[in-house]
C-alpha cells in the first residue's frame, strides 16, 4: 500500500536510475565513497553474514558490504523503485558482486523479513524519503539480531552558519539549476532533494528514533563539516 509521499518518490526517482549515481557525486562533492566506507566499517558484518541494505538504490552501499563478505555472506538490497532494482542488478552483475546480493521490491515499513534474519541493517541517503521513519527503524530492529548493528547515513545541516549561507544557495539555486541545464527529470528530482535536506532530522533526533526502537547506545557522527551524519545503535 503506497501513500502520497511513498507515490511521489517513487515516481520521482524511477526517472533517474542511470544518472543517478553521477548524481549523488555532485551533491556530495565526490565524498560518498568516503560516507558508504565508514557505513560498512561501523557495521561490521562478518564475511560470512548477512548485510539488509534498506533503501538500496543503484545498490552503491550493497556492492560496497558485497566486497567485504566471502563464503555464504550476503547482501539483501530492498527499494520501492523497479527502476532503481533492476539498475542496481545490473550494476553489481557487471562488476562480478550479482551472485552476493539479492533484490527485493518492498517498502521500508513494511520490510518481509522473519525477526533477526540479519547481522546489520543499513539506510543510506534514504531516511528524508521514507513515509514513517520511526516505522522504518522499527523493522530495521525487527530484522537485525541481537548485537547487530543498525545504522543511519543521511544528508544534515552543517552547524557552521557561515558554511550554511553557501550550502544552502547550493542546495536550493544552483544545485536545481544545473539539473534543469540536464533535463526536466533532473531539475525536479535535484529541487526535491535540496528542500528535503533543509527539513532533515538532526543527528540527535535520529539517535534518539533509534533509541525508542530499543537500539543500545544510539551515537551520532557528523562528516565532512557536518553535511552528512551517521548515526547508528546495537541491538539489545
Amino acid at each position: 500500500m503506497f501513500d502520497a509521499k511513498a507515490r511521489y518518490v517513487r515516481s520521482l526517482f524511477s526517472r533517474v536510475p542511470l544518472e543517478y549515481d553521477i548524481l549523488l557525486g555532485l551533491l556530495s562533492f565526490a565524498q560518498d565513497r568516503r560516507w558508504r566506507g565508514y557505513v560498512v566499517g561501523r557495521a561490521r558484518p562478518s564475511s560470512g553474514g548477512r548485510v539488509l541494505d534498506v533503501a538500496t538504490g543503484t545498490g552503491l552501499l550493497a556492492a560496497d558490504f558485497a566486497r567485504t563478505l566471502s563464503g555464504y555472506g550476503y547482501v539483501v538490497g530492498v527499494d520501492l523503485t523497479l527502476s532503481m532494482l533492476k539498475t542496481a542488478r545490473w550494476r553489481l552483475n557487471s562488476k562480478g558482486l550479482g551472485q552476493k546480493v539479492d533484490w527485493v521490491l518492498a517498502r521500508a515499513e513494511n520490510l518481509p523479513f522473519r525477526d533477526g534474519s540479519f547481522g546489520s541493517a543499513s539506510i543510506s541517503l534514504a531516511l528524508r524519503n521514507v513515509s514513517d521513519a520511526p516505522k522504518t527503524f522499527g523493522e530495521m530492529s525487527r530484522t537485525t539480531g541481537p548485537g547487530g548493528i543498525v545504522i543511519s547515513l543521511d544528508f544534515a545541516r552543517p552547524p557552521n552558519r557561515l558554511f550554511q549561507v553557501f550550502y544552502y544557495d547550493y542546495l536550493l539555486g544552483l544545485f536545481p539549476l544545473f539539473g534543469r541545464m540536464v533535463s526536466e527529470d533532473w531539475g525536479r528530482t535535484l529541487s526535491y532533494l535540496g528542500r528535503s535536506i533543509l527539513r532533515a532530522r538532526t543527528g540527535e533526533q535520529i539517535a534518539s528514533l533509534l533509541n525508542r526502537e530499543g537500539l543500545a547506545n544510539a551515537r551520532s557522527v557528523p562528516l565532512t563539516a557536518g553535511i552528512v551524519c551517521a548515526v547508528y545503535g546495537k541491538k539489545r
